[in-house]
């Protein structure tokens, strides 16, 4: 990779696919928690006592019972993921590091289990991948767009001051602007004194 910076037209071009990828990796995040939690609430064992009168009763052990904290790891990754739908690049860092532990701690339990059946596989496989959505989340959300869902766009009025009219306040709330924009100027007509 070249250490020069990057011109402004070469990253406005980027922005698409930065963008793109970071829907890819937080998509395939919260799917990972999803699968890694269906699979750890699933039955993994199942065994057959038979009684005193002939009766035979079933036992289903699922994964919570046997690792107890796969389901809230898969869970907290997952939430993490979600997360990062409203947060800034520093904090989906952090949240991407979050979701590569929960999704390291969840695997563990479906490879404690890995001879339980098919449900602690798919714990496993679900919970790297849910660790490796972390990973990349933590090592390249500071290329990723933020996202701009609560930014309001300006009237192109310029730098002007607020308003002190408080006419021009309650002209803007009229009009369903936000007063509390520095964008509101004095609306009101100057009157002269009242006779």
């Amino acid at each position: 990779m070249s250490d020069a910076p990057e011109t402004p037209e070469a990253e406005a071009s980027g922005a698409p696919d930065r963008a793109a990828e970071r829907t890819r990796v937080i998509l395939a995040g919260i799917l990972a928690a999803a699968l890694g939690a269906l699979a750890a609430s699933r039955g993994w064992t199942s065994t057959a006592d038979t009684g005193h009168a002939g009766i035979t009763a079933t036992t289903v052990q699922s994964g919570t019972d046997l690792a107890s904290w796969a389901l809230p790891c898969a869970l907290a990754g997952g939430a993490a993921f979600l997360a990062m739908l409203a947060t800034g690049n520093r904090a989906r860092r952090v949240l991407g590091a979050v979701a590569a532990l929960a999704g390291l701690a969840a695997a563990l339990g479906g490879i404690l289990h890995l001879t339980s059946g098919a449900w602690p596989i798919t714990l496993a496989a679900a919970a790297l991948v849910l660790a490796a959505a972390g990973a990349w989340t933590t090592a390249r959300a500071g290329g990723w767009p933020a996202t701009d869902r609560y930014e309001t766009a300006g009237d192109g009025s310029g730098d002007q001051a607020i308003a002190e009219d408080p006419v021009s306040l309650w002209n803007a709330l009229d009009s369903g602007r936000d007063p509390s924009s520095p964008n509101i100027t004095a609306s009101a007509p100057q009157k002269g004194p009242r006779r």
